[in-house]
C-alpha cells in the first residue's frame, strides 16, 4: 500500500501536468478556432488531480500517512 505521502506527489504531478496541458489546449483552440467541447476531458481530469491533491495534502497535515482517505467523500458542515 502506498503512503499519502506518494500519493500526494504523485497527484500533484499529474495536476500539474494536466493543467499544462489545459492551457495548451486552450491556446490551439483559440488560435486554431476549434471545439470548445474539445477541451471538456481534460478539464474534468485536471479538477480530479486536483481534487486528489488536496485531499491527500489535508489528510498528510492531519498525520494521516498510512491511514485511508476517500477523495470522493463528500464534506458535511456542521
Amino acid at each position: 500500500m502506498a503512503s499519502n505521502i506518494a500519493n500526494r506527489n504523485i497527484s500533484l504531478i499529474l495536476a500539474i501536468s494536466s493543467l499544462a496541458g489545459l492551457i495548451y489546449c486552450v491556446i490551439a483552440t483559440v488560435k486554431e478556432g476549434g471545439k470548445w467541447t474539445s477541451l471538456c476531458p481534460i478539464i474534468v481530469a485536471a479538477a480530479l488531480f486536483l481534487r486528489f491533491y488536496l485531499c491527500y495534502r489535508k489528510e498528510v497535515k492531519k498525520g494521516n500517512i498510512y491511514g485511508k482517505v476517500d477523495p470522493f467523500r463528500l464534506r458535511q458542515y456542521r
